[in-house]
């Protein structure tokens, strides 16, 4: 059984661990959504198809709470009614902060800080606004697997700077009462990342990549540690900072694992002795300061049960058995999974058959997606987590950065100081501008949405306001900008969904 999601129901992050604001522990068991196909306008969004999708999981009894979206664009398409559908069949969202083309691209190719542009900042802004006034939407994605091997690691710093202006424009919005919340911010690890060379086991990395995202210095008038208490249950708050150097970048810390590639794998030990993977995961990541989950979880079909032909089937059907595992054993630490996938993962990962998904209609159930079902079945009798008060200090920055220096040949990456920062200054609040030159189509026409945007503005008669360099007129534009804020806040909630936050500048 499955109750709507409402305001209540918000997830936040208190320590180690998701709660609703009731202060029961939440446990994602989600499942990865279909990626949507492209049309010549973008990515193809119809809302009934979408929310078909979760209606058939619900009609199959799926005992799942949460799907991962890939493929969104929130600069063109407003996904209320799909996110309001799916609160209604009790189903939370977790939503990409980046996009795969465009100005919302994180390019791991370039180092920092060239990696991180200000249209990058305008798309998570405008993610942001559109997806925090939906309580089912859990969180956001601001990186998948950027950082997998050493060329790449050379952008760690954009996710860190990207992820840390995020976290203060959604402070700036609830202290200014322009949002009721903030979204907790999820990074995505590949588990088989590479870096230090091949004396690095995996696990190591993963934990590196976790104290690198979620480090913070203390004893500077700092807060790093989350919001504890009534104020973190009532308002939804995952962070406060006064020194946005020293802010944990990353709420929630994500790792993609493909492993479990055998039907007589064991928890502890693999079929060749080795340690499991994990239970491997499970020790390393048990000081970890913010809630830790499989952000996508699943062998590839070619690999599960390879090595064992009496097992082995042609499909490669994958019995999901870890699951028990991840919901019990490693419970104390982990704060579930996303199983990957419905359908996208190149067919290697898929359980449901008849794709790719044509954005329409829905898949058929594989043997694969049952034996999913079986093992979340058996968990409708395992007693709920007691609450835990562990709130575990992240590392010290300086501590992690000796980490990179011994292991890594030197490498630095606590350049924050260096890293652009956008919308805000360090003395002053959000600087809100209504402005066109990020908002923008890939052609680089206005988007309709800018366009409306303006028309909205005309129609409201609010006047722009010309920047000064003077610190006086600086201070009255900023808090002007913001009641212009707040009045088209109020002009969506009368019904303009059409409606987008507007551009951010760079300070």
């Amino acid at each position: 059984m499955y109750s709507p999601i409402t305001a209540e129901d918000t997830v936040v992050v208190r320590g180690k661990h998701l709660y609703k604001r009731d202060g029961s522990i939440f446990t994602i068991r989600g499942v990865a959504f279909p990626t949507p196909p492209e049309d010549d306008v973008g990515v193809f969004y119809n809302s009934s198809a979408w929310l078909d999708i979760l209606k058939q999981l619900r009609e199959l009894d799926l005992q799942f709470n949460t799907v991962r979206l890939y493929r969104m664009d929130p600069l063109k398409v407003d996904y209320s009614e799909f996110i309001e559908g799916a609160a209604e069949l009790g189903v939370y969202i977790i939503v990409p902060l980046t996009a795969a083309s465009g100005g919302g691209v994180l390019d791991r190719t370039l180092p920092a800080p060239k990696c991180y542009k200000k249209s990058l900042f305008n798309y998570g802004a405008n993610a942001l606004y559109q997806y925090l006034k939906h309580p089912n939407v859990l969180g956001g994605v601001v990186g998948n697997e950027v950082m997998n091997d050493e060329t790449s690691w050379l952008a760690a710093p954009c996710v860190r700077s990207y992820a840390r202006n995020l976290k203060l424009f959604m402070d700036q919005l609830v202290q200014e009462k322009i949002v009721q919340r903030t979204l907790p911010l999820i990074y995505a690890a590949q588990d088989s990342s590479v870096l230090g060379g091949a004396e690095m086991d995996s696990d190591t990395i993963v934990k590196l990549t976790a104290d690198y995202l979620t480090c913070g210095e203390t004893g500077k008038g700092t807060i790093v540690a989350d919001v504890a208490g009534d104020e973190a249950m009532t308002h939804g708050m995952q962070h406060f900072s006064e020194n946005r150097f020293g802010m944990s970048p990353i709420d929630i810390f994500g790792i993609n694992i493909e492993s479990w590639c055998w039907s007589r794998q064991d928890y502890y030990y693999n079929p060749d002795g080795s340690l499991g993977a994990y239970f491997s995961l499970w020790k390393a990541l048990q000081a970890t300061s913010v809630p830790v989950i499989f952000s996508e979880m699943g062998c590839p079909h070619q690999l599960f049960d390879r090595d064992d032909p009496l097992h082995r089937n042609v499909e490669g059907t994958r019995d999901w058995a870890q699951v028990q595992y991840v919901l019990n054993e490693m419970r104390d630490t982990w704060s579930g999974f996303i199983a990957y996938t419905y359908d996208g993962g190149g067919n290697d990962f898929n359980m449901f058959t008849g794709g790719p998904w044509d954005g329409r209609n829905v898949l058929q159930p594989s043997q694969d997606f049952w034996n999913f079902k079986e093992q979340l079945d058996k968990l409708e009798n395992v007693p709920p987590l007691l609450q835990q008060q562990d709130i575990a200090l992240p590392r010290r920055c300086s501590a992690v950065q000796a980490d990179f220096i011994s292991c890594c040949g030197g490498l630095r990456l606590f350049n924050d100081d260096k890293m652009q920062t956008f919308g805000f200054s360090a003395i002053m609040p959000v600087d809100v501008e209504v402005n066109d030159s990020i908002q923008q189509t890939q052609d680089g026409s206005p988007s309709e949405i800018t366009k409306s945007f303006y028309t909205e503005i005309s129609s409201a008669g609010l006047v722009l306001v010309l920047f000064s360099v003077l610190y006086t007129i600086q201070k009255w534009y900023v808090s002007s900008k913001l009641s212009s804020l707040r009045e088209r806040s109020k002009l969506r909630g009368a019904g303009n969904t059409n409606t987008k936050y507007m551009s951010i500048e760079e300070t």
